[in-house]
């Protein structure tokens, strides 16, 4: 059945208004909050500015030569500490709002050959900067019975820091000796080797991410702190 004209005209004339949409309503930001987002902006470029130029280590309290630190910028330690929104807590912010030269510790995003220069400072215990070449390699000794799948990629080592080769697996294994005894053992393959170990006996791996973790863990990186984003996670 075909609309009469009189009914298209009078269809268009109770829609030839302007339609409105219902914009949603953001609720007003304070002084505050525009404040502590300005702080943030200029934390974020400082550190941006120095990853685009090449850093790859961080040094913790630079304020205080005591306290100094030196990491790796892919440490798992510095994630919390370059979530700058995280580490402006509700108390900081208040102190902020007092006092707007106030400011909390900034990460010195520094090079190779800058962080090799600076005195009194600690190398990071968790990622192992080893700038010069002779920290001690952070070895975790553990009974091989406590090897577990997550231990895999790590690398395995002898108790003076010499390689053993990477992880594969470690399976436990109870076998029968000539005699008909059964022995536990752990078996360990590593990429270089096959060893078996008593369960109590000690095994020593080197406590630092895997390379898969640690190539995540530089993706991540880039896009905190990479060129042509406005915004850190």
């Amino acid at each position: 059945m075909e609309r009469s004209e009189p009914e298209e005209a009078g269809f268009a004339e109770l829609w030839s208004g302007p339609i409105r949409t219902l914009e949603p309503v953001l609720p007003t930001r304070t002084a505050a909050e525009i404040l502590v987002d300005q702080v943030i902006a200029e934390e974020l470029a400082t550190l941006r500015e120095a990853f685009g130029m090449g850093a790859e280590f961080a040094v913790t309290r630079m304020e205080s030569p005591r306290d100094r630190v030196v990491h790796r910028l892919e440490c798992t330690t510095l994630e919390k500490v370059l979530d700058r929104r995280a580490q402006w807590s509700e108390a900081h912010r208040k102190r902020l709002v007092a006092d707007r030269d106030y400011r909390l510790s900034l990460p010195a995003l520094v090079t190779r050959d800058a962080a090799r220069g600076l005195t009194g400072v600690r190398s990071c215990k968790t990622c192992w900067p080893n700038l010069h070449g002779r920290d001690p390699r952070p070895l975790r000794r553990l009974r091989a019975r406590g090897l577990r799948p997550h231990h895999v990629g790590h690398m395995l080592s002898a108790e003076d820091g010499s390689s053993l080769g990477t992880i594969v697996s470690a399976t436990r294994r109870a076998d029968a000796d000539l005699f008909g005894v059964t022995e536990d053992s752990v078996e360990v393959v590593t990429t270089s080797r096959t060893l078996r170990y008593s369960p109590a006996e000690h095994v020593f791996i080197w406590d630092l991410p895997t390379d898969d973790v640690a190539i995540e863990r530089k993706m991540q990186l880039f896009e905190r702190l990479g060129s042509g984003l406005s915004q850190a996670r």
